[in-house]
């Protein structure tokens, strides 16, 4: 029981059941507002951490050795093709609907300057994928008709293709570029 007569330096009766008050360091810790700032900071650092570690597992290493040279061969390429250039007539006829996984039969034709068919040793298809440089491939076409070829192509992904017809006759060889898009399987 305690006493009713107590002195100023006592002080007033204390409740048991009282519970001292928080201090200002430990109320900051819950207020939301600090928290939702530190959530989205940890969320955000976790984010780029994600997208770094992919961009350095998934580089599709489009990067060559030998970048130097092979632009100056692009150069020397270009520069030969528009003074030796066949002056030919070319059709790439790919299929509208053309979808991934699903075999397309893509069609060549050529025709010299004066209209005749052109005649050629070996015509060569070429298919690079620009984001990805494991999936890029070559088909030999085959001739069924006089400046006429074939070949039935299967793309193993669906998207952006860059591709390259390659027609070899004797000693010279022209390339025909053309980028196709090719949809989901």
């Amino acid at each position: 029981m305690q006493n009713p007569t107590m002195t100023a330096a006592e002080g007033p009766p204390m409740d048991n059941d009282a519970e001292p008050r928080p201090s200002a360091q430990r109320w900051t810790w819950k207020n939301p507002w600090v928290l939702g700032w530190i959530s989205a900071v940890v969320v955000v650092l976790g984010v780029n951490i994600t997208m770094v570690t992919l961009a350095i597992t998934t580089n599709p290493g489009l990067i060559r050795d030998d970048y130097y040279e092979r632009g100056r061969d692009v150069e020397r390429t270009i520069q030969t093709r528009l003074a030796e250039g066949p002056q030919w007539t070319i059709q790439i006829d790919t299929p509208a609907d053309i979808r991934a996984e699903q075999a397309s039969r893509v069609r060549f034709a050529a025709v010299d300057k004066v209209g005749q068919p052109v005649g050629a040793d070996r015509v060569e298809y070429f298919a690079y994928r620009p984001s990805d440089a494991d999936r890029d491939f070559s088909l030999p076409m085959t001739q069924v008709g006089p400046g006429l070829f074939e070949a039935e192509v299967t793309f193993p992904l669906g998207g952006i293709w860059d591709t390259v017809v390659s027609v070899h006759h004797g000693e010279d060889a022209h390339s025909f570029a053309a980028r196709i898009s090719v949809g989901q399987p």
